[in-house]
């Protein structure tokens, strides 16, 4: 409980719950604004972080809703799923002002 008065500190609780990646790339697939697979979002951050983690990190995201899977290609071998935005409002966000 903060003292009264005090405002709670979000800001230095939020990195601690919310992996740097994450945000990333929901900026990366807001920019982009199509589908988009966590290999390509890789290559577009430059392979900075891999093609496993993105691809942790995008799953993580439609767990919690803010992205969605859209659709799957066969590429050697394999299934590439693709990725968007969830199209969803925010929590609280059907909050009309008069």
């Amino acid at each position: 409980m903060t003292p009264a008065g005090h405002r709670y500190e979000w800001d230095r609780l939020v990195p601690h719950f919310v992996h740097p990646l994450k945000v990333v790339i929901i900026e990366a697939m807001s920019w982009v604004e199509e589908p988009i697979s966590p290999r390509d979002l890789d290559m577009l951050l430059e392979e900075e972080f891999g093609v496993s983690l993105v691809a942790y990190h995008v799953r993580g995201l439609v767990y919690i809703g803010a992205v969605e899977k859209v659709g799957q290609r066969a590429v050697r071998g394999a299934l590439q799923s693709f990725y968007v935005l969830a199209a969803k409002e925010p929590a609280g966000a059907a909050v009309t002002y008069e």
